[in-house]
């Protein structure tokens, strides 16, 4: 895993935390399975739908590439 998508799965953590969410809670939110969201944050394993869906619930600005 790259050194920006740590970057970024950092930044989703602290926003979930923000929110008051769990892991669960942020795959119901964005519509998939909680382990799509595990494997996201183990071994950064995401689909760009997935990325985009979680930075407009989350309301992140910055694009993943950017981070």
């Amino acid at each position: 895993m790259s050194q920006q998508h740590r970057k970024c799965i950092e930044l989703v953590k602290e926003r979930i935390k923000k929110c008051g969410w769990s892991q669960t809670d942020l795959a119901i939110v964005v519509g998939v399975s909680p382990s799509a969201i595990s494997q996201l944050f183990k071994d950064g394993k995401e689909s760009d739908d997935l990325k985009l869906r979680i930075n407009k619930k989350l309301r992140i600005k910055e694009p993943w590439e950017k981070i």
